[in-house]
C-alpha cells in the first residue's frame, strides 16, 4: 500500500490544481507556457495514473476544476471546484475541504517557480516559496505530462506520478465530481486548514 505521505502530497497537489493560480514570466517560460498553453485547449481528459510505483487509479479532469480519483484501494478524491472530497474507505472517513472557488489547473500547479529549466524532455521548477520546492515534468511529444515529480518543502522525499492511457476531450458527467459520502463515514470540514 502507498504510504500515506505520497498520498498526502498528492492531495495537495490536487488542491493546487483546483484552487493554484498565475504564470510564470521565468528563463524557461518558453517552454512551460507552452505546456499550460497545451493543457489549457484540453476541455477534459482522463488517465491511468501511478504513485510512486505503488498505488494506480483512474484521474478524470474536466473544466473548470473538476477533478475526481479512483484509487486501487478505493479512495477517492474529487472536486466540482467548489468542494474538494478525500474519502477513505478503509478510515471509514470524508474530508470535505472548501476551495472558495479559485481556479487553477495546470498552471496553477506549476506557477511561481523561480527557477525554470529545460532539460531535454522534462522540465524542472525550484522555488524555496512553494509548498513544492521542486517539480520535474516530463513531457510527451504532445507537450502533455507523462510524470510529475515533486518534492515537499523541506523534505528530502519525492513524489512522483506517472500517467498513462492519456484520453483527450473526452465526454465526462457533472455527477462524477460531485461525490457522494457513504452513510456510515464520518466527514471532517475543512480539514487542510488546519495545516495553515
Amino acid at each position: 500500500m502507498a504510504s500515506s505521505k505520497g498520498i498526502l502530497s498528492f492531495m495537495g497537489a490536487a488542491v493546487l490544481l483546483v484552487c493554484g493560480t498565475s504564470i510564470l514570466s521565468d528563463p524557461g517560460k518558453d517552454r512551460l507556457n507552452s505546456v499550460i498553453g497545451k493543457m489549457n485547449e484540453i476541455s477534459s481528459f482522463r488517465a491511468s495514473i501511478t504513485i510512486n510505483n505503488e498505488l494506480t487509479g483512474t484521474l478524470s479532469y474536466k473544466k473548470p476544476n473538476q477533478i475526481h480519483v479512483k484509487f486501487s484501494d478505493g479512495r477517492v478524491i474529487a472536486s466540482n471546484g467548489r468542494y474538494l472530497w478525500f474519502y477513505s474507505p478503509a478510515r471509514g472517513i470524508v474530508g470535505k475541504q472548501d476551495v472558495k472557488g479559485l481556479t487553477g489547473g495546470m498552471a496553477g500547479l506549476l506557477s511561481g517557480y523561480e527557477e525554470v529549466t529545460p532539460v531535454g524532455g522534462s522540465i524542472r521548477l525550484k522555488s524555496n516559496n512553494r509548498t513544492y520546492e521542486e517539480i520535474v515534468v516530463t513531457l510527451g511529444p504532445d507537450n502533455t505530462p507523462r510524470t510529475l515529480r515533486m518534492k515537499n518543502k523541506g523534505s528530502g522525499e519525492y513524489t512522483s506520478v506517472s500517467f498513462s492511457g492519456v484520453q483527450t476531450n473526452v465526454g465526462l458527467s457533472a455527477s462524477l465530481f460531485n461525490f457522494g459520502a457513504p452513510s456510515n463515514a464520518q466527514i471532517v470540514e475543512n480539514p487542510l486548514n488546519e495545516r495553515e
